[in-house]
């Protein structure tokens, strides 16, 4: 058999590189899936802690999936700023043109509210509100303005204060209903969303700009600082409206049949919406509760995902085809 000093030296070394990738590969992973478990960790436990919930099943899939939200939630801003700079560089007049803080502004904005347009899907987000103020529509109409004072800059001859008070103009407006539909009206939307993105991604540009990279103590407080308060801010403002299919922690509308032996509701039906789920029972709000009230799966019959009061399809009573007057069923 043949052994290492027996081959030949180019193929000893591709070995030997093969070797180190694998293990950079499985170390980066590990990482990766111990940063993604963390941070997934603390956003599930700050989101809970809000309902009155102590304690934490860590091995559960709701985890990774909040942890990688947080992670696309962080990363994607970087990702743009990166993507920015190598257009930037392509040629000289792009790189004259984007030098201009008022082109960068408003090409961050139209990322950041295209962005949030996507997302929307993922978050539960209310048909029906009091809505006060600009609209989405007008942010659009906004926007469309202000792309062709930023471009028309491009020329030379072009007043340069019309683009820059268009992008202040532009992103401007876009904070200001983002601001207005989390703190006002207490719901996401897409401005809202945006809004998230427009600080990451000033974040982001700053530390690209200054950061040296080097690990050194005492350059990284702020960042650190600021990561936490990140991550704080997603846990109190956004996972808590994200879809649970989308792995959220948005309450699941649902109504409770009580067993006809239960100490809370004997034999009667209960609206609530479910915070979460556990083996031993429900973590439920109701009306306007704040906290969360636990029921033992001991005391519930039977569970409809669904805020609908009449109840599943065979609970509900059959009309006969002619007189409408519910069926009489043997």
């Amino acid at each position: 058999m043949a052994t290492n000093e027996s081959l030949p030296g180019n193929l000893r070394q591709s070995g030997s590189d093969t070797g180190k990738i694998v293990d950079l590969i499985v170390k980066v992973t590990v990482v990766a899936a111990a940063v993604i478990y963390g941070c997934g960790f603390l956003v599930i436990s700050i989101h809970q802690y809000s309902y009155g919930l102590a304690g934490l099943n860590p091995l559960r899939p709701k985890v990774l999936a909040a942890g990688i939200w947080f992670l696309f939630f962080i990363t994607i801003p970087f990702m743009l700023e990166i993507e920015e700079r190598f257009i930037k560089f392509s040629s000289p007049e792009r790189e004259r043109w984007l030098s201009k803080k008022s082109t960068r502004f408003f090409l961050s904005a139209t990322s950041c509210f295209w962005l949030g347009m996507i997302l929307t899907y993922a978050f539960d987000i209310p048909t029906e509100v009091g809505q006060t103020g600009p609209s989405t529509i007008t942010i659009i109409l906004v926007m469309a303005v202000s792309a062709a004072l930023v471009c028309a800059d491009e020329r030379i001859r072009f007043p340069h204060w019309l683009a820059v008070l268009a992008s202040l103009g532009f992103g401007g407006l876009l904070m200001y209903c983002g601001v207005r539909d989390l703190f006002t009206n207490h719901h996401q939307s897409i401005a809202a969303i945006a809004t998230w993105f427009m600080f990451v991604t000033s974040f982001a540009f700053d530390e690209l700009q200054s950061r040296s990279w080097k690990l050194k103590i005492g350059h990284w407080k702020q960042s650190l600082g600021l990561g936490f308060l990140a991550l704080a801010a997603f846990s109190s403002f956004y996972y808590p409206q994200m879809k649970p299919s989308w792995g959220g922690g948005a309450p699941v509308p649902a109504t409770i049949y009580f067993d006809k032996n239960s100490l809370v509701l004997p034999g009667q039906s209960m609206s609530a919406k479910i915070v979460d789920e556990t083996d031993g029972g429900f973590y439920i709000i109701g009306g306007n509760d704040k906290k969360a009230t636990f029921i033992p799966r001991s005391e519930v019959a039977m569970v409809y995902y669904s805020d609908d009061t009449l109840g599943p399809f065979f609970m509900k009573p059959k009309l006969t085809p002619k007189t409408g007057a519910p069926a009489i069923v043997p």
